[in-house]
């Protein structure tokens, strides 16, 4: 049987578990009324004028027995009295023993017939147990529980830390199940992956984590993807349930910010290679303008649409009601202080909340947080929530301009050109480049010890850190927060070149140069000190890595730095060159031993390869550039031979692809052979592979046959046969759960009256 305390539901919550639970034991279908000041009815129902039902619910799992039994003596009785019901029942979350409902059913005589008319907390937990669905789709009641969170690390995460788990675990009390949910749920079950899209702040990332969650408990493993498709096509798993996780797979601010070359490709193959699988599913989460930025801009992207398998968080799809519910479960369980909430329940400021134009769970979540709130006082509290709705960043630069140092601004700018998570050891060395440069510009002092103390200024509000195996990670609290530092950059060119000439790692090149609201000013500081720049790009070139990932080797895991490849970082430098100064080739050229050195080794990254031939083909004026025809067939060369796995000929097949005058007859005829020789050394090893990675290969070498003319049809119908009697010998069940939105009956609610009865409850004890 269940053993809830049920305190991590709100009293609305409660509520609707409550009734979804008792119209399942006593067979009917209750009257809901809004909650709050209910006249002493929460559920009613009702045979005849003469024979009434009626359902208190008593959320006091805080308060515990004695102020229950005062509330419904002193308070409810004479409600109760005017009521006369037929028939009265009560649910509460206060632990009930025999005396204690005997005690309360005297307290209520004559209306509580029997004392089994009164359901405490033991009660609801065993009908949990019977009713096991209504149990699965309370999401809030599950995800809180031990076993289960342990049942889930123990079934398998990549990349999700314990900490991670327990930070979604939190944010799902502040959750409210609308239809999104069930959406999402529908498509992953019909095409095995979905698109999560839509404003930023309005609930993409919790609706994903509650599906990863939901997938989890049945048995999938679960693989978080954090930068690009490759780590997805990489990773070798033991088990046969998949699910990848990749959130903002098109960059948080900009599509130039993700996706490398040949990304769109990749990204779709996996996605075909997804749909044709059994028990592998993918969840993609980006900004919906983003997207269509990205249908814009990459033609394959734009014609697979993904129109079937898009799930748009669209705030049309939050009721009224729904965004009521959200304001309502962040102040219930904020830590504000009692004289902020009565401050938003006075004058009814909520009204004008869920319904302001700019109204964002993310803007609700900041603004019920009592560290953001140091320097509001209480009277100005209601008018400076809706100035932040007025203008969402408002709430960051009141913070950033006058509660910051310098060396703590500094940060947060230097912040905004890395990753989204660092190792602090490695944040300090750019962080004091950084730091002496704007001292020298702007003839400012400095410390030694300015990056420790903003490291503790900043923590909670912008910045939050997670202790880790090789270092700690330092990261932004809120997406929003590094929103707001981007545009504060792109507001002021000084600082932007400030942070373009004190580079310190490859990866912030690679980040500014994708902010294309910025690429005009960045090419004009490029192109008005070219020596300047090429010596300190070359410096990059060898920089150490700072990009973070989850690494895991049986069962444990670490984060670890992600390499940089030097073929990938001359690829950028082309790029770079092309619209800046074909001076910068001297850098590429200068740079290039290092290349033919990992080509004679056989230890090259064949996607920076591919990318960089393309960047160099690309180059429109090469007079002064003759080595650039000289390379590419050595180039081309090595990405024919010697491939170990199907992803090893993506590459080439892409550039046959892209730049077919690159390509003789003779040349494709040797892809193709190559591909041939791959899909034999598949087959030759498909009893070491289970149905998922047969099926992965076999999708991978049918697309490439669909570039070149390779003879492998034989062999991708053998691999899809062998994966079919893996799954058929192997007889899983299957064990999907069904979902439904719990606040399903009463979505179309939402007048005044109704969110004035929810709000009520704040002020009421529970």
């Amino acid at each position: 049987m269940p053993s809830y305390d049920f305190k991590t539901l709100s009293p609305v919550d409660f509520e609707v578990l409550s009734r979804d639970l008792l119209q399942r034991e006593l067979s009917l279908t209750l009257e809901s009324f809004t909650s709050g000041k209910d006249g002493g009815i929460d559920f009613r129902y009702a045979l005849d004028v003469s024979a009434t039902i009626v359902v208190q619910c008593k959320h006091y799992a805080e308060s515990g027995f004695d102020a229950l039994l005062h509330t419904l003596t002193k308070s409810e009785l004479p409600k109760i009295r005017k009521l006369k019901p037929d028939r009265y029942l009560l649910t509460t979350s206060v632990p009930l023993t025999p005396n204690r409902k005997d005690e309360i059913s005297r307290a209520l005589e004559p209306f509580v017939k029997n004392p089994a008319d009164i359901f405490g907390k033991d009660d609801l937990n065993n009908l949990l147990g019977k009713y096991g669905d209504i149990e699965r789709k309370t999401i809030k009641l599950w995800l809180f529980s031990l076993p289960l969170l342990e049942d889930v690390l123990h079934s398998g995460i990549h990349n999700i830390s314990r900490a991670e788990l327990q930070r979604i675990r939190d944010k799902a009390k502040l959750y409210v199940q609308n239809d999104s949910f069930d959406q999402a749920v529908g498509i992953l079950d019909t095409h095995n992956f979905c698109v999560i899209a839509g404003m930023p702040g309005i609930g993409k990332t919790i609706l994903a984590e509650m599906l990863v969650l939901h997938y989890c408990r049945t048995g999938y493993e679960a693989i978080k993807v954090t930068h690009d498709i490759a780590e997805a096509w990489d990773l070798n798993s033991e088990g046969t349930k998949r699910l990848f996780y990749y959130d903002d797979f098109l960059g948080q601010s900009s599509i130039m910010e993700k996706l490398r070359k040949n990304e769109d490709q990749r990204i779709l193959d996996f996605v075909h290679a997804v749909r044709g699988t059994a028990h592998t599913k993918l969840i993609m989460t980006t900004r919906e303008t983003i997207l269509q930025q990205a249908y814009r801009e990459y033609e394959k992207l734009n014609r697979e649409r993904f129109t079937d398998q898009k799930c748009v968080v669209d705030l049309t799809r939050y009721t009224r009601l729904n965004r009521a519910r959200i304001l309502y479960n962040h102040i219930y369980f904020s830590d504000l202080p009692p004289h902020y909430r009565a401050a938003l329940l006075s004058d009814r400021t909520y009204l004008g909340i869920v319904d302001h134009k700019n109204y964002s769970p993310r803007i609700m979540q900041m603004l019920t947080e009592s560290a953001r709130l140091r320097s509001v006082p209480v009277a100005e509290y209601s008018a400076f929530f809706v100035r932040s709705l007025d203008n969402p960043l408002l709430v960051w630069e009141q913070a950033f301009d006058r509660s910051l140092s310098q060396a703590a601004r500094n940060l947060l700018l230097l912040l905004a050109t890395l990753p989204h998570e660092c190792f602090t050891e490695d944040i300090e060395a750019a962080f004091q480049a950084y730091n002496l440069g704007y001292a020298r510009a702007y003839s400012s002092s400095i410390s030694p010890q300015d990056y420790r103390a903003a490291l503790k200024e900043l923590d909670g509000d912008f910045l939050k850190y997670e202790v880790q195996e090789l270092g700690v990670l330092a990261r932004f609290v809120n997406p929003s927060g590094s929103d707001f530092v981007r545009q504060h950059i792109e507001r002021s060119p000084a600082e932007l070149e400030l942070l373009l000439s004190t580079l310190h790692y490859h990866e912030q090149l690679r980040t500014i140069w994708s902010w294309s609201t910025t690429r005009r000013d960045v090419c004009r500081m490029i192109c008005a000190n070219v020596p300047r720049f090429a010596e300190l790009f070359m410096r990059t070139l060898s920089a150490a890595p700072c990009r973070v990932i989850t690494v895991r080797r049986a069962q444990h895991e670490r984060k670890e730095h992600w390499p940089v490849s030097i073929e990938d970082r001359l690829s950028l430098l082309v790029e770079i060159a092309s619209s800046t100064s074909l001076n910068l080739l001297a850098v590429v050229h200068d740079n290039l031993a290092l290349v033919e050195a990992r080509l004679r080794d056989d230890d090259f990254d064949r996607r920076g390869v591919a990318d960089l031939i393309a960047g160099l083909v690309s180059v429109e004026d090469r007079a002064d550039c003759p080595w650039i025809d000289e390379i590419i067939p050595n180039y081309i060369n090595a990405l024919i031979d010697g491939p170990r796995w199907a992803d090893d000929l993506r590459p080439i097949c892409s550039l046959v692809k892209e730049q077919p005058q690159l390509f003789t007859e003779e040349l494709i005829a040797r892809v193709a052979r190559s591909v041939e020789g791959l899909a034999d050394t598949i087959w030759s090893d498909r009893y070491d592979l289970d149905s998922e990675n047969l099926r992965d290969e076999a999708e991978a070498l049918e697309a490439m046959s669909k570039i070149v003319p390779a003879s492998v049809d034989e062999v991708v119908s053998n691999l899809r046969e062998r994966a079919d009697e893996k799954d058929e010998s192997s007889s899983e069940d299957d064990d999907r759960l069904e979902y439904s939105s719990s606040s399903s009956s009463d979505v179309e609610g939402g007048t005044d009256q109704d969110i004035d009865s929810l709000f009520s409850t704040l002020t009421m004890k529970t």
